[in-house]
């Protein structure tokens, strides 16, 4: 073999005339290049999904726990429904992280909102308590002979298993009431206020006459209550259930995936308040507070897909194109026929009233 020859069997590797074993090459792996060049950063888009869905289960976990590390402290003494308050500012601090391209200003309004706020979160609940809890008491004391239907909490299972009979009990009893209010004609006329708000915020999710709020957002905890399971078990359930009513209604692009099907997101209530009604729906859809599930079982959930990607609303408004009403007073007391005699009242006093505007809920 020529020495040009043994070279080139040395190089690959393979034995040369005298029988000695030549170092190979390194040999680079194309594949590997290959696998490198394809790898490229996450999108931001992509990024912003997964950010997205994983939003809803840390606002559980985190206010859960902030609520159970804060009980027996003295903070809702001097600082009364804090929870809520921190919600709201934290769906607030969303909107503005995952900003919403088709979002609507809702400025004209916002002192109607803080109002609603104000008297729903202070006021409406305080006043029904008022008035329910000693009829309820004086009713069970006097079938039963006790002010709880269960002497001891502990008869109603352990801690944990309380709570999740409360979330049940208080999602359902919600849907419930929720398709009552759209389709009998005096709760309607009452409810009918909170859907011609024409985006969704986290301000005016409590926009709503309080007869309204209290019936489906207060009764039921205070029906609870007087059944006899533990008071904590119900503040916590209480605090997951304003978790996911705020949320809903938060104003940001927050993306819901497969958790749609399970929670009422921002993506499947935008529906329920859509200015068009589904066809095939009656009323309305996607009635659940809390949890979506409700709306798969009933048959009343709404969430279009296209191009693998979800449908939102053209419009979010009242149904038969009402405008949105910025005037608190007129939520409060149209709905119950009191307006126009407060205006008389009001006239004959000689008290100056703005101008008086359409009433159609009257």
């Amino acid at each position: 073999m020529s020495g040009q020859n043994a070279m080139v069997h040395a190089k690959s590797g393979v034995r040369n005339t005298q029988g000695l074993t030549a170092p190979r090459r390194p040999v680079f792996d194309h594949s590997v290049r290959f696998d490198i060049e394809r790898a490229r950063p996450v999108s931001a888009k992509t990024m912003t999904y997964v950010s997205s869905l994983l939003i809803l289960p840390i606002l559980y976990v985190f206010f859960s726990t902030i609520h159970i590390s804060a009980h027996g402290y003295a903070i809702e003494q001097w600082l009364p429904r804090w929870d809520r308050l921190l919600i709201l500012l934290t769906v607030i601090g969303l909107e503005r992280l995952y900003t919403y391209r088709y979002a609507v200003s809702q400025r004209s309004v916002l002192t109607r909102d803080v109002i609603a706020n104000i008297v729903n979160l202070y006021v409406t609940g305080a006043v029904v308590a008022m008035v329910l809890l000693p009829l309820l008491a004086f009713s069970l004391n006097h079938v039963l002979g006790r002010k709880l239907v269960f002497a001891s909490s502990e008869q109603l299972g352990p801690f944990w298993l309380q709570v999740v009979v409360i979330l049940f009990s208080v999602s359902l009893f919600r849907y419930w009431m929720h398709r009552w209010q759209h389709t009998n004609e005096f709760l309607w006329s009452l409810h009918s206020y909170h859907h011609r708000v024409t985006d969704l915020t986290a301000t005016n999710g409590e926009v709503s006459n309080p007869v309204d709020f209290a019936l489906r957002n207060v009764v039921v905890f205070l029906v609870l209550g007087v059944i006899g399971f533990n008071t904590f078990a119900v503040l916590l359930a209480f605090t997951v259930t304003n978790v996911t009513a705020v949320f809903s209604h938060c104003g940001g692009d927050v993306k819901g995936g497969f958790l749609n099907y399970l929670f009422v997101t921002p993506e499947v209530h935008r529906w329920h308040h859509s200015a068009k009604v589904p066809e095939g729906y009656g009323y309305s859809c996607n009635y659940g507070v809390e949890f979506a599930f409700w709306d798969v079982i009933f048959g009343t959930y709404y969430l279009p897909h296209k191009d693998g990607e979800t449908v939102q609303p053209e419009h979010i408004g009242h149904p038969s194109g009402l405008p949105d009403e910025g005037n608190y007073l007129r939520l409060l007391l149209v709905p119950l026929g009191l307006y126009r005699p407060l205006l008389r009242l009001a006239r004959a006093l000689r008290i100056p009233v703005g101008q008086e505007g359409q009433q159609p809920a009257e």
